[in-house]
């Protein structure tokens, strides 16, 4: 499983790599970066959501699909205790990235990079069930990360945005006797395929546009939060869904969804720390570079970790 998860991670990366040559030589600025973000986030995530839960009803898989929305629910409420209790800064400067930090460690990039990986590893089944993660992780997203640029909670706000009302579309859609007409799943799907290809874009892009600051502290603070992302985190991931697997040993595709859980809060930090910079005009540039250096960080790290879960997990 870690060989297919490698494999795939470095097709991404090439995409990356591919943009950001394309991204030096036009020399884009944040106005192109802005542009993307609002793109993916608002346009063409709600679609991918939307799409990923267009199929047949099935009773097992709602409460399997409950199952992981639960276990994803206190995950990102273990990353949230993690984040407050690591990310202090006692400086202005530092407050101001605080936010950013928080953002990066909590929210994974486990629609972007989690849902190619997933599907080469599980195929549509195992998309199915990160939609769990993802329900989870868009309503939270909107919450926690609005609060933490804004120091605001607006709960009329969260429940009007489109990724939210996206995943409340879709549960609601699954749990319908029929599936949406041919008209209508089709563009869904083609702007789905574009999720995958769009945010390494973004990525490749954001690190062009990246702006050396020479601080000896800056360096250490990405470093940082790339542990706590990425090993950390991960450990963390792990222990729970451990003591999961040992409290629900009986429970059908049990090692699947443990699995697609534990993929999923591997991947590095989240395009969505980027996006929110942009939309709240925060320091884009270094929310790009902890995307960019735990993205290129992770094609050892996720492996790594897989292949540690496949000793571990039943």
């Amino acid at each position: 499983m870690y060989i297919i998860v490698f494999k795939q991670l470095v097709i991404m990366l090439v995409i990356c790599v591919l943009s950001f040559g394309f991204s030096k030589r036009n020399k884009f600025s944040g106005r192109e970066t802005s542009f993307l973000s609002r793109l993916l986030l608002y346009f063409v995530n709600p679609c991918l959501i939307l799409n990923s839960f267009n199929m047949a009803y099935s009773r097992e898989k709602l409460v399997q699909l409950l199952f992981v929305i639960v276990v994803c629910a206190v995950l990102h409420l273990l990353f949230t205790v993690i984040v407050l209790l690591t990310l202090n800064s006692h400086t202005e400067e530092g407050k101001a990235l605080d936010g950013l930090e928080r953002i990066g460690v909590v929210f994974t990039n486990c629609g972007f990079i989690g849902i190619p990986l997933i599907n080469g590893v599980f195929g549509t089944g195992g998309v199915f069930y990160l939609m769990g993660y993802l329900a989870v992780f868009n309503i939270y997203l909107w919450m926690f990360g609005e609060y933490q640029m804004s120091r605001r909670f607006n709960l009329k706000k969260v429940l009007t945005n489109p990724n939210v009302l996206a995943v409340l579309a879709g549960i609601v859609l699954f749990c319908m006797p029929f599936t949406l007409p041919e008209l209508i799943s089709k563009p869904l799907g083609y702007i789905s395929e574009m999720n995958t290809a769009l945010s390494m874009t973004l990525l490749g892009m954001l690190f062009a546009c990246f702006k050396k600051t020479g601080s000896v502290s800056y360096t250490k603070r990405v470093v940082w939060v790339a542990l706590l992302r990425l090993v950390v985190s991960s450990l963390v991931s792990l222990a729970l869904l451990y003591f999961i697997a040992r409290l629900f040993p009986r429970l059908p595709n049990l090692r699947e969804m443990l699995f697609v859980i534990y993929i999923a809060s591997l991947c590095p930090i989240g395009m969505s720390v980027s996006t929110f910079a942009c939309v709240f005009g925060k320091d884009a540039s270094y929310a790009g570079l902890m995307v960019s250096v735990t993205s290129v960080c992770c094609i050892i790290t996720v492996p790594a970790f897989v292949k540690l879960a496949e000793l571990l997990l039943p």
